[in-house]
């Protein structure tokens, strides 16, 4: 059982909104998708991808949990500038998806945040009962393009 450390928990910290282009954000990822050195699309799911901020802890963080339950997990990372923020991505023509993150701090992960995609202005995620909205193709396409643009920051390990 991994002790979190007192400076990764939340305690009366506040959420901090924004987040800097060049900053780095880590997200955990099973052996199972690591794929000649680097992470395999699959890996990358919306909506609401977890990642932990780099301006608020360490990568080491983003695998560390009380039941050690992702122990063995990679990590990987990305800029913010890689989602992209804020910049509106035609699908099809018609359809706009836009992107930002979001700081949500749990109790026990500060740096603990999300990816937020919206679909013009509806933010779509599982709360919503509105994943219809994310359209396959497009998200196949994002996850492609965060594969080929994130670095393993610590390689996983095969279960045995």
């Amino acid at each position: 059982m991994a002790e979190i450390p007192v400076e990764m928990t939340t305690l009366e910290k506040p959420r901090i909104h924004h987040f800097r282009s060049d900053e780095r954000l880590y997200y955990r990822f099973h052996f199972d998708h690591w794929e000649d050195g680097g992470v395999a699309a699959e890996a990358f799911r919306l909506p609401d991808m977890s990642v932990n901020r780099s301006l608020l802890g360490p990568p080491e963080w983003t695998i560390l949990t009380e039941d050690d339950e992702y122990v063995l997990w990679g990590v990987t990372a990305f800029r913010v500038e890689d989602i992209p923020v804020g910049v509106e991505m035609p699908h099809r023509g018609v359809i706009i998806f836009t992107f930002r993150p979001e700081h949500v701090p749990l109790r026990k992960n500060y740096p603990h945040s999300e990816i937020w995609v919206f679909r013009e202005e509806d933010h779509i995620c599982r709360k919503n009962k509105n994943l219809n909205l994310l359209d396959p193709e497009f998200h196949l396409r994002w996850r492609e393009r965060l594969s080929q643009l994130a670095d393993v920051i610590i390689q996983p390990t095969e279960e045995e």
